[in-house]
């Protein structure tokens, strides 16, 4: 794990754990943004860190690294430092500190996954503030001095942020191989596939991408069929994540009937399909009995044309659907 830290204060950084690759960029007195911002950038590229954290307020240069990361993808943390004190911050519009908040904190409020407060009146400014997302996770900094404590706190920190948003490291090969065991499991044994080389995966990765797709039990049975050992997965629990993260399986359709499926699916939304989801479509188009005429005209009849010729198409890619089990 990768961590970049700025710190644009004068304050000291809470002890950085040696458990991580911690990777410090300079605080600047810079006075061109676009120099400025495009050191951050090449910064970036250069370490490619997991996190970015961000120490201080009331300088625009947070503001321009927070933007960086955002734009370079990468889970943003951020600690004020006591910045954002009801005897610092001066809420009259005309002040110039409520419109260095505005601008500044911007990118900062918006787009960090968690903020770290250490000061309950900075914890409270922060709650009532309608520039954050109301997900965020605010959590204040242990008091102790104990340096030991402060670092496994900041390690906890980055673990579950890292988890909140495992998706923007996840590989296309972890993500090939939880899907090549759901289609094990759900295909004839004529058109099994080999799963991918299971060698330097992730499986805590693989275990929320399990989770959340709602696959576990299908990835088994896969494995089960193939007679093949399955990588042991650490079980997903809610206390690993920060709720601004949190996906929620949806479980599968509760009415197996082909028509009010393919209705639950548009209502749902075909791109927040899990793969159970995709699995239960692809055994009722391929295995169920069910009229076909008589689903093809109540397709048509309620408006789900154009919602099962996406299916059927993400089907054939996703499973292999033969074009004789198209309904449309």
């Amino acid at each position: 794990m990768k961590v970049l830290h700025y710190n644009q204060t004068a304050g000291v950084l809470t002890p950085l754990s040696d458990k991580v690759e911690n990777i410090i960029l300079e605080g600047t007195t810079s006075k061109n943004v676009v120099a400025f911002y495009r050191n951050v950038c090449s910064r970036i590229n250069e370490t490619d860190p997991d996190i970015v954290h961000i120490y201080g307020a009331w300088d625009w240069h947070i503001g321009v690294v927070a933007y960086a990361a955002y734009i370079k993808n990468k889970a943003l943390v951020y600690s004020p430092m006591r910045g954002i004190m009801s005897s610092v911050l001066e809420w009259n519009p005309i002040k110039r500190r409520f419109w260095q908040f505005v601008t500044y904190q911007y990118w900062l409020i918006r787009n960090a996954y968690v903020l770290i407060m250490q000061d309950s009146h900075e914890d409270g400014i922060f709650r009532t503030t309608k520039l954050r997302e109301s997900g965020i996770e605010v959590l204040p900094e242990p008091s102790m001095i104990d340096e030991d404590v402060q670092k496994d706190f900041m390690f906890a920190i980055y673990n579950k942020t890292l988890d909140t948003n495992y998706k923007r490291y996840i590989t296309p090969l972890e993500k090939q191989y939880v899907t090549a065991m759901v289609q094990l499991a759900v295909l004839d044994a004529g058109d099994q596939i080999a799963p991918p080389y299971i060698h330097n995966l992730s499986t805590r990765r693989i275990a929320f991408y399990a989770h959340d797709e709602d696959a576990l039990e299908m990835m088994e049975e896969g494995a089960r069929k193939l007679n093949m050992p399955m990588p042991e997965l650490p079980e997903v629990t809610d206390d690993m994540r920060y709720p601004v993260g949190k996906r929620k399986p949806l479980g599968g359709f509760a009415d197996k009937e082909v028509v009010k499926m393919i209705m639950a699916s548009k209502k749902i939304g075909l791109k927040n399909l899990t793969l159970r989801h995709w699995a239960e479509l692809y055994n009722m188009f391929r295995y169920v009995d069910f009229d076909e005429d008589q689903a093809a005209h109540e397709i048509k009849k309620h408006g789900l044309k154009k919602t099962t010729l996406k299916i059927q198409d993400y089907l054939t890619e996703l499973f292999f659907l033969k074009p004789g089990y198209n309904i449309l």
